[in-house]
């Protein structure tokens, strides 16, 4: 479903391209890439084990679907030949995401799933004109790298499916760009550790939708990244976060927030139709899910 869910992205962000689906026949295919020279979208949705290095030649290619492939292990080195590439996806069974990435300098669109247990530094933050980077159902993953920093273009992080996620990098409050922030069924992570120690001045960020929800390991919200998105945030959701408590003081300083919502997290439910309805009381929208009670309180 997530895979899915960021193909439409993906395609939506470059509109119609003449398509490829690959043949079945790895002969066959070998020969597509010889006779297709000016394919600008491909998609190869059979397991395949390998992928030709021939594949380097395709110039003209726009879109790049590996999803289907749980047998691809590892990528060719001809691919981060394809510097005019816009959007990459890939399948479950990659390995690792060599840090050659950084030479796909056109790429706006990344679906990354990798069996990865830390992402490096000097590939993936180096990609400035990335605008959506979506990291699902990486098992593995514990670290993200911490480069961030340098996606100057990213409006859309998603990150999704991720259960040995430990901690989001503090680089994240420098994504200038950044839009839409979404972070889903994490078991582990802990969204303080994005958070620094001492923070003088709040970096600000352009934040328009928060989403965090299946995050049982969060005790807080992460109040620089809501600080920082102050004059911005438009609606923020938060979901079966059971540890979470209450909100902090600075949700009462979100000028723009239209839409909060709350559900599944019975303790910070709670606190927010009674001793924190203060801090909330000014957005136009507030819909609270009680679970104890099955109800649902609404502003």
């Amino acid at each position: 479903m997530a895979e899915a869910f960021a193909a439409d992205i993906a395609r939506s962000l470059l509109g119609k391209l003449d398509e490829l689906e690959g043949p079945r026949c790895k002969a066959d295919f070998e020969k597509c890439l010889t006779e297709f020279k000016h394919l600008r979208s491909l998609e190869l949705m059979d397991d395949c084990e390998l992928i030709p290095e021939r594949i380097g030649a395709l110039k003209h290619l726009r879109y790049l679907h590996l999803g289907g492939n749980s047998k691809l292990k590892r990528l060719p080195n001809s691919i981060f030949r394809l510097q005019n590439l816009q959007a990459l996806l890939l399948g479950r069974g990659l390995e690792e995401l060599p840090k050659d990435v950084r030479y796909m300098i056109s790429l706006r669109f990344l679906l990354l799933v990798t069996k990865q247990r830390r992402l490096p530094e000097g590939g993936i933050g180096c990609l400035e004109c990335l605008q959506s980077l979506f990291i699902g159902d990486c098992e593995n993953l514990e670290y993200l790298c911490e480069d961030l920093q340098g996606l100057k273009s990213l409006r859309n992080l998603t990150i999704i499916s991720c259960k040995s996620l430990i901690s989001l990098p503090r680089s994240m409050k420098y994504l200038a760009a950044l839009e839409f922030l979404c972070i889903i069924d994490c078991e582990k992570l802990d969204l303080m550790t994005m958070e620094e120690e001492y923070e003088e001045e709040i970096t600000p960020l352009p934040l328009q939708t928060v989403i965090f929800a299946s995050l049982p390991a969060t005790l807080a919200l992460p109040k620089q990244i809501l600080q920082g998105s102050a004059d911005s945030l438009q609606k923020l959701t938060i979901s079966e976060c059971p540890n979470i408590r209450e909100l902090p003081e600075c949700v009462g300083n979100l000028n723009k927030l239209q839409m909060l919502v709350i559900e599944k997290s019975p303790s910070l439910s709670k606190r927010c139709t009674g001793e924190d309805w203060p801090k909330i009381a000014h957005i136009p929208k507030i819909d609270i899910y009680e679970l104890d009670s099955d109800e649902e309180t609404s502003n």
